[in-house]
């Protein structure tokens, strides 16, 4: 029996992409890369997750489509340097974030 990705205890259920700026050593062109944070539901956060790692974490093996809209949903709200929104998993859309008072 195959179990949903919102019921594995495994995957996160928010992620964060944060996006930095590197330089390649030959061309000397800026290129645009990124890292993740992952939140899970017991309260755990993973930082700094490279993207290779990130596939494992989510399983893209298991779940590639779910992978890929968080993945493109995190990115997509991140701005062009520094710390994006958190996104949800397994849709990618922004949560909601609770108002100052």
């Amino acid at each position: 029996m195959i179990d949903h990705p919102r019921e594995n205890k495994q995957l996160p259920v928010a992620v964060r992409a944060t996006a930095a700026l590197g330089i390649r050593r030959l061309s000397r062109r800026s290129f645009r890369y990124f890292r993740y944070a992952l939140r899970y539901s017991d309260g755990r956060e993973l930082y700094e997750v490279g993207a290779i790692e990130f596939d494992k974490l989510l399983q893209g093996h298991r779940y590639p489509a779910d992978t890929k809209c968080v993945r493109d949903g995190a990115e997509q709200h991140c701005p062009h340097t520094g710390d994006g929104s958190w996104v949800d998993y397994p849709y990618g859309m922004p949560l909601a974030t609770p108002r100052a008072n």
